[in-house]
């Protein structure tokens, strides 16, 4: 099997036989095998943004290796589906949504043509429920029954605590969160020390909590 070599600054286009692969916590590396058969190892940033998009087995997606060049500086990296993937995903839900109208118009009329039966009628009249005889009161009860003492109070009515209203919050498109995080650990001076491999840590991990919470949505970029 062929290794497929990442250059830096040039997009790759690439369909994974199993986006989940084999990860070397040793190497911190991930393996995934193409649907070309040759084999593709990504490090960990880019295997915790492959993650949080979630391709389909066979699904075309885009992985680019940003690098300024400079032997200092750390290559940065974006996984997101490509073009044809995300039309063909664009198309396959306006299909499932053309299917609904025809789906209900079928139910409908096979519910039409249903016969309602009528129910049988009753050989015999419903018999007449007994009177209950007037109840003793129990000989060890000492509740008041009004007449021989008070009434008990009925309990009151409690009404349910109503439930916060939590507003809908559109999530923020990946690439814009990406973005801004990178920027806000960039500007804190906390990390003003910190290794290049510790701020793609904390980045990573609040991403992929974004991703997992519904704050974070789909790649977007221009056609």
């Amino acid at each position: 099997m062929r290794q497929i070599h990442i250059a830096p600054n040039s997009p790759l286009y690439v369909a994974l036989v199993d986006p989940e692969g084999q990860y070397d916590f040793e190497l911190r590396t991930g393996r995934y095998q193409t649907t070309t058969g040759d084999i593709l190892h990504l490090p960990r940033p880019a295997v915790i943004l492959l993650n949080a998009l979630e391709p389909q087995p066979g699904e075309e997606i885009q992985i680019t290796k940003h690098w300024s060049g400079k032997p200092g500086d750390s290559p940065q990296w974006t996984v997101c589906l490509s073009t044809r993937s995300e039309n063909a995903r664009a198309e396959a839900e306006k299909d499932s949504q053309d299917l609904v109208p025809a789906l209900r118009a079928s139910i409908e009329a096979a519910e039409a043509k249903k016969t309602p039966v009528a129910a049988p009628m009753p050989i015999r009249g419903p018999r007449k429920q007994p009177k209950p005889a007037e109840q003793q009161p129990r000989l060890f009860d000492r509740r008041g029954t009004g007449t021989d003492g008070p009434a008990a109070a009925p309990m009151p009515f409690i009404p349910p605590a109503p439930r916060p209203y939590r507003p809908h919050v559109e999530p923020i498109p990946a690439n814009i969160a990406v973005r801004e995080i990178l920027a806000f650990i960039a500007a804190d001076p906390n990390t003003q020390n910190w290794s290049d491999q510790a701020r793609q840590d904390l980045a990573s991990t609040i991403i992929i909590a974004a991703y997992k919470a519904g704050q974070v949505g789909l790649w977007e970029r221009n056609q």
